[in-house]
């Protein structure tokens, strides 16, 4: 190999004058990709068939390849549907999303009742937002710990008395469903305690004195109110378990969730097309979820400010008009 090959100066210069000229163009297939790409790292090093080139070389042609042009289709959409690993993991994550915000959102709710009316309040935050203080792999560690040797214990109490508890923490959807709880609680509590902030107690004690329940004054009373917060913990805790890796692959046991499907895809052979366009399909989705929300309490909180504005009675002439 000429010794001008493989000086970082000499890989400048053919970077700026050549790289245009050798560029590869769009393959049919891996194969002549790969075969381009070779034939390129050959000119780039001197050498034919790949003999005597350079590791500049071989990198400069790595780079250019995947320059090559691509054609722009749908077709992978229509095909993610065909794709029965992506969307049993897809069927997975929901119904743990599900169960989790079906859990997580009421504990965060009242969690944030109870924080309104204690008058030490550093315990409960400081007890909620404990883990958000734990690193993820430390957290997901300790969980693993933590469920393994409470299985152990239970599957000793089923061995002494014959009770069917032995598979009751095994590794499974109930175990990461724990642990995502665990993980999504804090979030939900923030963002309702947030929205509750703007509340006024003095509302509920009305309803209280105008004869009202508890769970009436709540109900008609303070939950339109908050309504806007409980739906954007519901949504965040959702993205969040979409979202989470290290936990669910932690604790999940034997299924897959679409998180930890396209990290194993990535970590091993590359993420597939089906792959790419399922999460574009989730993206939009969230996208959709977090702009309905918006609208939706941006449409609410001008409702009510309609309603509350006077309406002048019949016979009177308004302020504005005098």
């Amino acid at each position: 190999t000429p010794d001008s090959a493989s000086s970082p100066g000499d890989m400048r210069s053919i970077d700026g004058r050549r790289v245009s000229e050798l560029s590869v163009d769009a393959a049919t297939d891996d194969a002549e990709r790969t075969a381009a790409a070779g034939k390129l790292a050959g000119k780039l090093g001197g050498g034919e068939g790949g003999e005597g080139v350079s590791l500049e070389a071989h990198a400069l042609a790595l780079h250019v390849a995947p320059l090559a042009r691509y054609a722009f289709t749908l077709a992978w959409y229509g095909a993610v549907f065909e794709d029965a690993q992506l969307l049993d993991a897809l069927g997975w994550t929901l119904s743990l999303g599900a169960v989790t915000a079906a859990v997580t959102v009421p504990f965060a709710l009242l969690a944030a009742k109870l924080y309104k009316r204690l008058r030490r309040k550093l315990w409960l935050v400081f007890l909620i937002l404990m883990p958000l203080f734990a690193p993820a792999d430390i957290f997901a560690s300790s969980l693993l710990v933590f469920f393994k040797t409470l299985n152990d214990g239970f599957e000793a109490v089923e061995a002494a008395t014959g009770l069917p508890v032995g598979t009751w923490f095994q590794l499974g959807f109930g175990t990461a469903a724990i642990g995502l709880i665990v993980y999504t609680l804090p979030y939900a509590f923030v963002v309702i305690l947030i929205t509750m902030g703007r509340y006024n107690p003095e509302q509920t004690e009305a309803a209280r004195a105008c004869g009202a329940t508890a769970w009436q004054a709540f109900r008609d009373v303070e939950f339109p109110q908050i309504r806007p917060g409980v739906m954007s913990a519901t949504a965040f805790t959702v993205i969040l378990v979409f979202n989470e890796y290290v936990r669910s692959n932690a604790l999940k046991g034997g299924f897959d969730t679409f998180t930890t499907v396209l990290v194993s895809q990535m970590l091993n052979e590359g993420m597939s097309e089906q792959s790419y366009a399922m999460s574009s399909f989730v993206s939009f989705i969230a996208i959709a979820l977090i702009g309905g929300i918006i609208i939706f309490t941006l449409l609410r909180s001008e409702a009510a400010a309609r309603r509350a504005q006077p309406v002048a009675e019949p016979g009177t002439r308004s302020t504005a008009a005098v």
